[in-house]
């Protein structure tokens, strides 16, 4: 799972008619994705890097943003990696 420290670039990728963006909160180092950005073709991006079969446990916290005129739904959650 591939993630971006960056709401823009958050927003462009989640162009659909309900869109829904994930807030990951971290209470530790090893609950955070391995930063790739050396390794991206867009490195200002920030992108981190979760391993396949992270869970993502909601928060119960949720809030609606408009960026640019659009409604986007932002779920808050915690990954857990075990």
């Amino acid at each position: 799972m591939s993630t971006s420290t960056s709401l823009q670039v958050a927003v462009e990728y989640a162009a659909s008619h309900t869109p829904l963006i994930f807030k990951i909160r971290t209470n530790n180092f090893r609950q955070r994705g391995g930063n790739i950005a050396f390794l991206s073709c867009f490195p200002s991006e920030e992108e981190y890097l979760y391993p396949p079969l992270t869970y993502l446990q909601p928060t119960g916290k949720r809030e609606e943003v408009v960026v640019d005129g659009h409604t986007f739904t932002v779920v808050e959650v915690v990954p857990d990696l075990d």
